[in-house]
């Protein structure tokens, strides 16, 4: 079929589209919510596609796509497909999968959690905050939430009293001994959601309000308690930098580039305070001019934020459908100023980690050549390792470290179909027969968690000329199959924190699957 056939029978539904070269190579992929119309304007002559897009569409031959049932699942087929394939025209956002949200559930006693993206559940009635780009800024809120806020998790420490729907939960020493009603209870969960939300103003109003009403009916205790919570949002206040008077809900985004990497700084500005600054490490550039890149980092980022900011300031002219602004002068240019300071920063510092992390690998590929006398440098490293409770559910995993990183794409695993008895030897056996019997990249170097009789159980099943070590967990020796005695490397050694590296991921690739066989078994029976 050709392309002009493809574009003619696309269906007016949501889905995934992925363009490709004559070659067959994909150059992008895209979502929609409605694939007919969205696919087809990349070819109308009217488009006024950006220079980038253009050079693009110029190339492709071919297109694929996928059919699904809403946007929030083209939203993360999208995602999951990008991270994948990497192909030249997408952005890549990384470490977008670790970003945390806090949520709030829609149980009848609501509870406040942190979630990670890939745990995001799209459920109606559930409210989310952020995405957040930091762990700790979420432990902190959530610490802080602890202490202003009469509310528990289901893990919390507060859970002391309650095992129906409706009965009543103490909340130690944060209401002072007192019970809570289910109405109280959702009264406090509607001030966090504002507070989240960045309406502190209209949490400070609601909570002087409460003290007064309880003031007036002279209980005092709940006075107290409330006064304190104001006490404690006012603080909060006081320390958020005033921007405006106007109360304004604006994002103001700068950026860095260097090579093929990028940093997009946003600054979070809610009712005229700014409220937080967000950090966005992005790769995959090369092709990609500053308005293509900042393009798609719009798209992105704000599909998967429940925060919508009444207006978003770029450092240069965009047509967005989003509304967006370039200012000229005054606050909100020397606002987009700070935050191109703070993109630089961090891109700086990344890359002074990254060129850290790379000499150190460098250093440990190098001493392995010497210590393991190999022939060059080992720049694919398979690690495997074996997980099973007495032979039940047991499992094998492939971890691979290229060039000194871990890749993550490279992983695989294999559920052992075999070996039906506690036999980690002869698991292991299974694992690399049939790992060679596909026509996956060749490694330089294959690295067996366990000792000699491991090792030499995986080296017979070997079909190839291939260094092939062990590593034992006790000591962390390094064993070879010509070698009874094995090697023992300083503690500090960058050649043995490699080899731990691989190690220690394969090690947690197989428990993962084992725990996931394990706890579906439990599940059925």
């Amino acid at each position: 079929m050709t392309l002009k056939d493809k574009l003619a029978g696309l269906p007016a539904k949501p889905g995934v589209y992925r363009f490709l070269n004559k070659e067959g190579s994909l150059l992008y992929i895209g979502k929609a919510k409605n694939l007919k119309n969205r696919v087809k304007s990349y070819f109308n002559k009217s488009a006024g596609l950006t220079p980038v897009k253009s050079q693009m569409v110029a190339r492709i031959k071919k297109m694929e796509y996928t059919v699904v049932s809403n946007e929030t699942e083209a939203l993360l087929l999208e995602a999951s497909l990008i991270k994948k394939y990497q192909p030249p025209y997408n952005i890549i956002l990384k470490d977008d999968k670790s970003w945390l949200y806090i949520m709030i559930t829609k149980d009848d006693f609501p509870q406040v959690v942190a979630i990670r993206q890939t745990d995001r559940k799209f459920t109606e009635g559930r409210k989310y905050f952020g995405p957040y780009t930091s762990s700790s800024s979420v432990r902190q809120t959530l610490k802080l939430l602890r202490k202003i806020f009469p509310y528990f998790t289901a893990k919390g420490p507060m859970v002391e009293l309650g095992t129906k729907t409706g009965s009543p939960y103490h909340l130690g020493r944060y209401l002072a001994g007192r019970k809570i009603s289910k109405t109280k209870w959702l009264e406090e969960i509607k001030l966090i959601a504002s507070f989240l939300a960045g309406q502190s103003g209209l949490v400070t109003k609601e909570l002087k309000e409460k003290m007064k009403q309880a003031s007036a009916k002279k209980d005092f205790e709940k006075a107290a308690v409330i006064r304190n919570q104001l006490t404690a949002v006012e603080k909060i206040i006081v320390s958020q930098k005033v921007i405006s008077t106007e109360n304004d809900n604006d994002d103001y985004l700068g950026t860095c580039l260097k090579n093929s990497q990028a940093v997009i700084t946003l600054l979070k500005v809610r009712q005229g305070k700014l409220l937080d600054q967000l950090n966005f490490h992005l790769k995959n550039l090369q092709n990609l001019n500053p308005e293509e890149i900042l393009e798609q980092f719009l798209e992105k980022y704000y599909q998967q934020t429940e925060d919508r900011p009444e207006r978003i300031y770029l450092p240069l002219k965009l047509e967005s459908e989003f509304k967006t602004f370039m200012p000229q002068q005054g606050n909100r240019q020397k606002l987009i100023k700070l935050a191109e300071e703070n993109a630089q920063a961090y891109l700086a510092n990344s890359l002074a980690s990254f060129e850290k992390e790379r000499s150190k690998a460098d250093r440990g590929l190098a001493e392995l050549i010497k210590v393991l006398k190999l022939k060059k440098v080992p720049e694919r490293i398979e690690a495997y390792d074996i997980s099973n409770i007495q032979g039940r559910q047991a499992t094998g995993s492939l971890a691979v470290i290229t060039k000194g990183k871990i890749d993550k794409s490279q992983y695989r695993l294999f559920r052992i179909k075999t070996v039906k008895q506690a036999n980690d030897p002869a698991m292991m056996a299974e694992v690399i027969n049939r790992r060679f019997k596909n026509n996956w990249l060749k490694p330089d170097l294959i690295l067996i968690d366990g000792g000699l009789t491991q090792l030499n159980a995986a080296s017979r099943s070997l079909p190839h000329q291939i260094p092939i070590i062990g590593l034992a967990k006790k000591n962390e020796d390094i064993y070879l199959p010509s070698q009874a005695v094995p090697i023992r490397l300083p503690k500090f050694s960058p050649a043995l924190q490699l080899l731990q590296t691989a190690r220690d991921e394969a090690h947690r690739f197989a428990v993962g699957y084992h725990r996931k066989l394990r706890n579906k078994d439990i599940i059925q029976a």
